[in-house]
């Protein structure tokens, strides 16, 4: 059972939730709040998500290969710590488009939610490497498998989430519990009416081989609407239920539509994986190519390679086929091409492409064409664009 995938999953968390709330009440004195967060999650996924013997190996494999990468100091090499951690999802997205027998291989690494489970693997390493005497088996579980962000995020960090663990059960209380259930109302509009809406009288009802150009630039704009509602749906009842849970799960969007710029757009949509990005991949991708001499004077090249790379990089995290890939890159050229037009807008003092056009005529023209322009890489990473 995939988290807000159907009735019965909120059957099942309102259950656990009051368990949550009686041990909160009755059992505080025997279980301590990330005791009962850990029983929470453990009996979730034991009987009721997808393959958790797939999970329970993948966390055996993550926990002692996190352990091992902590005590020893002979592989201390970023990359290979980070690829070392990364190996079964990167074996999944390797095989996972190969036949048989490779893709049975495939099929017994993978477990809903690998990516994004990996990617908070990787970030709770690198950054709780230098202390990590913080990090317990229940604390690393209760971070790595949280029910509302297991499937597709959003991306918290280890540091945020254990401060929300620190205040036990402080958070349960009934402010709260009515703040989450606003989010997961606004999550379910979103969701499973707004999203479903589209869904039921566009996606059902026509057949993209039949489409004109015209028809085909439609479907790519209302693709785009239809993921913002039910992404942002399904991040919102995350954010709600985290708070159920007593756990403040970082916001995802804010107002993707209205993006003026591709920088704009990553601070509004997915923003955990954009903030994840920058700090995981940009980041260090930019400081290597800075080690290198030659390269330290040419700034706006190491940056703009740095973008691409990271692009793509992500491109390659949602799947190796080549809408995933291509999409990625094509995100990496916007970033690209808008990174070199900030970077002589500020060098000349001025706007080199709209002068002392009104603000709201620029800010207007902007948002069309960014609209546009995630529309196409979107449409790409859609795989509806090959039909």
């Amino acid at each position: 059972m995939l988290p807000f995938s159907s009735i019965e999953f909120f059957v099942i968390i309102a259950i656990l939730l009051l368990w949550m709330y009686l041990a909160k009440h009755y059992l505080a004195h025997i279980f301590d709040y990330s005791t009962a967060l850990f029983i929470t999650i453990i009996i979730f996924i034991s009987f009721y998500y997808p393959k958790p013997i797939h999970i329970f190996l993948f966390f055996l494999y993550s926990y002692l290969s996190f352990r091992i990468l902590i005590i020893t100091t002979f592989i201390n090499h970023r990359l290979i710590s980070s690829l070392i951690l990364l190996f079964p999802m990167i074996m999944f997205k390797v095989f996972e488009n190969f036949s048989s027998p490779f893709y049975r291989i495939s099929e017994i690494i993978f477990f809903p939610g690998i990516s994004y489970v990996s990617f908070r693997l990787l970030s709770l390493y690198l950054d709780t490497k230098d202390n990590p005497l913080q990090i317990n088996i229940i604390s690393f579980i209760n971070y790595l498998l949280f029910i509302p962000t297991l499937l597709i995020g959003p991306i918290d960090r280890y540091p945020r989430f254990k401060m929300d663990m620190d205040l036990g059960y402080e958070k349960l209380k009934s402010s709260n519990f009515l703040k989450g259930m606003k989010y997961i109302r606004w999550g379910i509009l979103f969701k499973f009416i707004l999203a479903e809406l589209i869904n039921h009288y566009w996606f059902d009802k026509f057949d993209l081989n039949e489409f004109s150009t015209r028809e085909l630039i439609l479907d790519s704009y209302i693709y785009y609407v239809y993921l913002i509602f039910d992404f942002s749906g399904y991040s919102f009842m995350a954010v709600g239920l985290g708070i159920l849970m007593g756990i403040n799960v970082p916001m995802n969007f804010m107002k993707p539509l209205l993006a003026k710029n591709p920088k704009d757009f990553w601070k509004r949509f997915h923003i955990t994986l954009g903030a994840w990005l920058k700090d995981y991949f940009f980041i260090p991708i930019y400081k290597y190519l800075r080690s290198f001499s030659y390269l330290k004077r040419f700034h706006l090249f190491c940056q703009n390679i740095s973008l691409f790379m990271t692009f793509f990089l992500m491109g390659c995290w949602n799947g190796l086929s080549p809408n995933f890939i291509i999409c990625g890159s094509i995100f990496g050229v916007y970033s690209m091409v808008y990174n070199t037009y900030e970077y002589y807008c500020k060098k000349n003092g001025k706007d080199i492409i709209f002068g002392q056009l009104p603000e709201f005529f620029v800010t207007f023209i902007s948002r069309l064409i960014m609209f546009n322009l995630v529309s196409f890489a979107l449409y790409v990473f859609s795989g509806r664009a090959i039909y």
